[in-house]
């Protein structure tokens, strides 16, 4: 488990190395990432150990196995392959996280989502703005649905690091072009106008890794040179650094 422990933190590290790369080689917008990263790098640690030590408690083995005994989907399912299992997981994970995270921009729970969208100048690190709340809720759904399809403690840790790469790259500050791909999963620029403060453009491009559940419920805009360009994020006031942290 040490062993995975080190080859999920060099995974985290190359590919913030590559995003950080290819950031610099043609950058969408300039970014002022120094000043950026130094207030999201203390986010991090404001709400980081919180999070990780409930997130690590539910992937203990007696937690894991507690879990599995009572949503998990039984024999038939333990009867697949592995990668299957894992792949009918983050596929059901990632439709309950288009839910929980429409639902989250309704008024009752955009208080603990509303700080992930102070970010003005995206780029790879700032998806990790967000608050304890936040954080803690929109793992929920890939979480239980790891568990259901039984999914051992060390697949869900590699999934963590994956999602968390997810997250580097759909905040990422560069232009990819997928073709048809784009129809299926999600890109920087399509996850770009999600954070667009444009009025008519709220409420739309929810996914996390597949862009599917935006075109079949109805969120989906395609992003275009003029959208990716328009004015994202707001100034957090001093005194409400810590409510917003918290999500409340």
């Amino acid at each position: 488990m040490e062993l995975l422990y080190i080859v999920a933190g060099s995974l985290v590290i190359l590919s913030g190395a590559v995003m950080h790369f290819l950031e610099n080689r043609k950058p969408l917008h300039e970014v002022d990432r120094k000043k950026q990263f130094r207030f999201d790098l203390a986010v991090i640690f404001a709400t980081a150990f919180v999070v990780a030590a409930i997130m690590q408690f539910l992937v203990t083995d007696s937690v894991t196995s507690a879990l599995h005994s009572s949503i998990g989907l039984g024999s038939s399912i333990l009867a697949l392959p592995f990668w299957a299992r894992l792949t009918l997981a983050l596929i059901v994970g990632d439709l309950g996280y288009y839910v929980v995270h429409r639902a989250m921009h309704l008024n009752w729970l955009w208080p603990m989502h509303r700080f992930h969208h102070s970010t003005i100048e995206l780029y790879w690190f700032s998806g990790l703005r967000t608050s304890m709340a936040n954080s803690l809720v929109i793992r929920i759904p890939y979480l239980f649905a790891l568990h259901a399809f039984e999914i051992p403690a060390e697949g869900i840790l590699v999934t963590g690091i994956m999602l968390l790469i997810v997250n580097f790259w759909v905040h990422a500050n560069f232009e990819v072009r997928l073709g048809p791909l784009e129809w299926l999963v999600i890109t920087p620029s399509f996850h770009r106008v999600h954070h667009v403060t444009a009025e008519e453009l709220e409420g739309h491009n929810f996914g996390n890794i597949l862009s599917v559940w935006d075109h079949i419920f109805g969120s989906a805009v395609f992003p275009n040179e003029i959208e990716n360009k328009l004015e994202k994020g707001f100034e957090v006031p001093a005194d409400e650094v810590a409510r917003q942290l918290i999500g409340v």
